[in-house]
C-alpha cells in the first residue's frame, strides 16, 4: 500500500490551516502565506473541495492574462464538534461546527442522584437530542466531556470524585463514550477550562498560568509555554485536598460554595447559600475573613510550585472576590513569598470550560484532517467571535429530569427562584 509522503502532508497541512480563520481566502495568498509553489496550493485545493472540506467562493475579476481565479473557503458545515461542561451542579453542552462557531447548546440541572450508567446514558442523550434536531444532518466528529474529578492522564479511568461520586473509575466514561459512537474525549474541568482561557481568553501564550475553578467545588490547571500540565494520575495540582495549617479543614472546605456553607453551618451560622455570605460582609465577618485568608494561602502555595505571571479565577465562587480584594491578595503574596502574580477574575466567566472542551473537540477534528500541531497553532482564530457566537446562540429548551424538583421538574420550573449566580454557588 502506497502511504503519502511527508512533504505532501505537511503541505495539505499547511494549506488547511490558512483556512481555518474562515474567511474567504484568494488562492493567491494561500500561495504566499504557505510558501508553497502555485501548482501545489491548486491540487491541495481541488483535492479539499473533492473531499467537501473546502468551498469555492467569489471570483476574482483580474486585469492581464492568466487564469481568472476564485476564492476559497473552508467548510465550516463539514463536520461538528461537541463540548461538554458535567458539573456538580449543572450540566452545559455545545454543539459547533468545525470553525468552533456554536450552533446550539443547553444547560439542565445534573441529575446527582443518578447511577454511574443512568448519568452517562443523560449525558449521551443529551448530545445526540441537540446533534438530531439542530445539526441540520452535519455529522458529529469528536466530543469532550470535562468532568468535575480527578482523571488520570490517559483520560480513561475517575480517580475520586468530591461531587459526582458515581463517575469514579471507569464505567460513566465507558460507558458514554459507546453511548455516543464517535470519538470521545474526557478530561478535568479546570484543565479544560484552563484551555479555554488560553485559546479564547487573553492569557499570553507563552506565560505561566494557573486557573482556579472556584464552583460547586474546587479544582486548579497550570500551563507552561501555552501547554496545561497532565499529571499520570490525575493528583497534580489538586491542592484543594490540602489542609489548612494547623487545622483540620482542607482549602476546598473554605473556597467551594457547597463545603463553605457546611463549614458555615458547623460553625453555627445558618446560610442557604455561599453568595449570601458574600452579601452581608459585616453579619458574616469572621467566616469571610477565614475564607480570604484561605485563598491567600492558596495563592502562595501555586505562587512557590509554579512562579506564575497570572492566577486567573473562574466559577461562580470566583464572583465574590472584588478586584481590590484579589489585588491585596496580590501584594500580600508577593510579601511573603516574592513571587509576584496578578490575581484576577477570569475574562471567559463560567463559559471557560465549555469553550475548552469544545477547543479539544476541534483539536482533534483538525488532526484527523492532518493538520500539525504546529500548524493549527499559527491559525488566526478570531477569538471574540467564537465567544460572542457562543453567547448569541439559541438555546435548547431545558429537558425533564428527575433532579432536586422531583421526576418531570424542568431546569426552568427548578432555577425560577434562583438567579444564574445563585446555581453556581449553590449548596450543590
Amino acid at each position: 500500500m502506497a502511504t503519502t509522503s511527508l512533504p505532501r502532508t505537511s503541505n495539505r497541512s499547511a494549506v488547511i490551516a490558512a483556512l481555518l480563520s474562515g474567511a474567504d481566502v484568494d488562492r493567491r495568498r494561500l500561495i504566499a502565506d504557505t510558501g508553497l509553489s502555485r501548482a501545489t496550493v491548486f491540487r491541495i485545493v481541488d483535492d479539499l473541495m473533492a473531499e467537501s472540506l473546502a468551498l469555492e467562493g467569489s471570483r476574482i475579476l483580474r486585469e492581464g492574462p492568466g487564469r481568472q481565479s476564485t476564492t476559497v473557503s473552508f467548510n465550516h458545515r463539514s463536520a461538528l464538534v461537541c463540548g461538554v461542561d458535567l458539573g456538580g451542579t449543572n450540566c452545559r453542552v455545545v454543539v459547533a461546527d468545525a470553525l468552533g462557531r456554536a450552533v446550539i447548546r443547553s444547560r439542565d440541572t445534573t441529575p446527582r442522584d443518578a447511577t454511574a450508567d443512568e448519568l452517562a446514558a443523560w449525558v449521551a442523550g443529551k448530545v445526540t437530542g441537540l446533534v438530531s434536531r439542530h445539526g441540520d444532518g452535519v455529522p458529529l466528529h469528536t466530543v469532550t466531556i470535562g468532568l468535575p474529578g480527578v482523571v488520570t492522564g490517559d483520560g480513561r479511568s475517575v480517580v475520586a470524585s468530591h461531587n459526582l461520586g458515581q463517575i469514579k473509575g471507569t464505567g460513566f466514561i465507558e460507558t458514554v463514550s459507546g453511548l455516543l459512537d464517535v470519538e470521545t474525549a474526557v478530561g478535568n474541568d479546570s484543565n479544560l477550562a484552563l484551555r479555554g482561557e488560553l485559546q479564547y481568553g487573553s492569557l499570553p501564550d507563552r506565560e505561566t498560568a494557573v486557573l482556579l475553578a472556584m464552583g460547586t467545588g474546587l479544582g486548579s490547571a497550570v500551563s507552561i509555554d501555552g501547554q496545561v500540565l497532565l499529571g499520570r494520575t490525575g493528583l497534580l495540582g489538586e491542592f484543594g485536598r490540602l489542609p489548612l495549617p494547623g487545622r483540620e479543614e482542607r482549602l476546598r472546605d473554605l473556597l467551594s460554595g457547597a463545603d463553605l456553607v457546611a463549614y458555615a453551618r458547623r460553625q453555627g451560622v445558618r446560610v442557604p447559600t455561599a453568595r449570601a455570605l458574600f452579601a452581608d460582609p459585616e453579619a458574616y465577618a469572621p467566616v469571610l475573613a477565614e475564607v480570604h485568608a484561605a485563598l491567600a494561602h492558596l495563592v502562595t502555595v501555586v505562587a512557590l510550585a509554579y512562579e506564575p505571571g497570572t492566577v486567573v479565577l473562574t466559577g461562580g465562587f470566583s464572583e465574590s472576590f472584588d478586584t481590590a480584594r484579589l489585588t491585596a491578595i496580590s501584594d500580600q503574596v508577593a510579601d511573603t513569598v516574592g513571587v509576584r502574580s496578578v490575581v484576577r477574575r477570569s475574562d471567559l466567566g463560567d463559559s471557560a470550560g465549555l469553550l475548552g472542551s469544545m477547543a479539544t473537540s476541534l483539536g482533534r477534528l483538525y488532526d484527523s484532517l492532518g493538520v500539525s500541531a504546529r500548524d493549527a497553532a499559527s491559525v488566526a482564530v478570531d477569538r471574540d467571535l467564537i465567544v460572542r457566537r457562543l453567547a448569541e446562540c439559541p438555546t435548547a429548551p431545558a429537558t425533564p429530569t428527575a433532579g432536586p424538583g422531583g421526576p418531570g421538574t424542568t431546569q426552568e420550573e427548578h432555577n425560577a427562584p434562583h438567579t444564574r449566580h445563585d446555581e453556581q454557588m449553590a449548596e450543590g
